[in-house]
Formats: C-alpha cells, sequence, structure tokens
C-alpha cells in the first residue's frame, strides 16, 4: 500500500500543477484572442486607408461642386485680421466661425486643390472627406474657445503678422501657414498670439482654422 500511495503521488497531478495549467491555457487563450484583434484592427485599418487614397475604388467627391466660389472672409489679409481681432474682442463666436471656411467650401473646393501647381485634383472619397473635415472642425472649436477665454474683451492692437510655416502655392489656393500675431495690450505690452493657417482664394482671405494645423 505504502508503495502505491506513492506512485500515484508521483503520477497524479498537485493542486497548484493544476492551477498553474489553468492559467497557462488561459493565457494562451487570451493571446490568440489579442493575436485575432489586432489581425482584425489590421484589417480594418488597411480597409481605411484603401478608401482615402487615390485610385480605384475611390471615387471624387463629387463631379459638380455644390460650390463654385470661396464667399465671405475679408477681402485682404490685413482686414482677414482685425475682424479676427475684433469678433475676439467682443467674444464673438459667430464672428469668428464667419472667418473660417465652410465645410463644402474646405471639402469641395480647398481639399481637391492642395496639390502642387500644375497637377490633377486631389480625388478623394465622400467618407474620407467629410472625416478630414470633421476632426479639423473639432479641433479648431477647442482652440477657438482658448483663444476667447484667454482674450475676449481686450483691447489689442496688431503690430505685425508672420507666418511660422511660410506661404506656399497650390493649385487652387495659396495658402498662409500657422499665424503669428504679434499684439500690443491696453497697457503697450507685446504679446503673441498663435493661431492657425489662412487660404487665399477667389480674391477671399479665409481661416482654414485655428488650430496650429
Amino acid at each position: 500500500m505504502g508503495q502505491l500511495r506513492d506512485q500515484l503521488s508521483r503520477t497524479a497531478p498537485t493542486r497548484a500543477g493544476l492551477r498553474d495549467a489553468s492559467r497557462g491555457s488561459a493565457r494562451a487563450a487570451s493571446g490568440t484572442a489579442l493575436v485575432r484583434r489586432g489581425a482584425l484592427l489590421a484589417l480594418v485599418g488597411a480597409a481605411l486607408v484603401s478608401a482615402v487614397v487615390d485610385g480605384g475604388a475611390v471615387a471624387a467627391v463629387r463631379d459638380a461642386t455644390p460650390v463654385a466660389r470661396v464667399t465671405g472672409g475679408a477681402p485682404t489679409l490685413d482686414a482677414l485680421v482685425e475682424r479676427f481681432l475684433a469678433a475676439l474682442r467682443a467674444g464673438d463666436r459667430a464672428a469668428l466661425e464667419a472667418l473660417r471656411l465652410t465645410k463644402d467650401e474646405y471639402v469641395h473646393l480647398v481639399m481637391p486643390g492642395h496639390v502642387a501647381p500644375g497637377e490633377p485634383p486631389q480625388r478623394l472619397s465622400p467618407e474620407a472627406a467629410e472625416y478630414f473635415f470633421d476632426v479639423m472642425d473639432g479641433k479648431s472649436a477647442y482652440f477657438r474657445e482658448a483663444l476667447v477665454a484667454r482674450h475676449a474683451g481686450r483691447n489689442l492692437r496688431l503690430r505685425s503678422v508672420t507666418f511660422d510655416k511660410g506661404i506656399a502655392d497650390y493649385a487652387g489656393h495659396r495658402s498662409y501657414k500657422r499665424a503669428v500675431l504679434v499684439l500690443e495690450d491696453e497697457d503697450g505690452r507685446e504679446l503673441e498670439l498663435r493661431t492657425g493657417s489662412v487660404v487665399e482664394r477667389d480674391g477671399r482671405f479665409k481661416f482654414a482654422s485655428f488650430i496650429r494645423d
């Protein structure tokens, strides 16, 4: 009997061993699930990329755009900046948004023309174009609120305007990238206000957004 007990104790799995084996199986199952999930995400990512990249299955935003020209904004860069400061001083969000490209202007006029001069227009699916605008629009709203919170009610005077990333010509427009406004406050102190890029098209100047894009 003693020998039999010894043999059984040597061959029977211990509770600790069973627990370890169970944990190992759980980890293996979890690892398999993660691999499957990673593969699924990779497939989704590939699908999104294929939906955005030009060619093959990607359709143009539309053959006939719903807007023919950029309107509103200001007729000169100086006028745009002055209207921007006036709206900011008043804390007027509607007036600030009126100085930005509309969704139709951005999606149907600016995005297709955002290529080197002489190149054919960009061709994005409507879903991709709308996604890019919506992401930018959401971020721009946060920057607008930060600007209003900091500068509303202040009598800021403009000294100069420069652009951190310079000025570039594209097939459909000119872009003034990352505006830097040097201002003077009520006490004569100098300060900088950094905001987004400006687009010049159809004889009008408008902000693309208020973010540091």
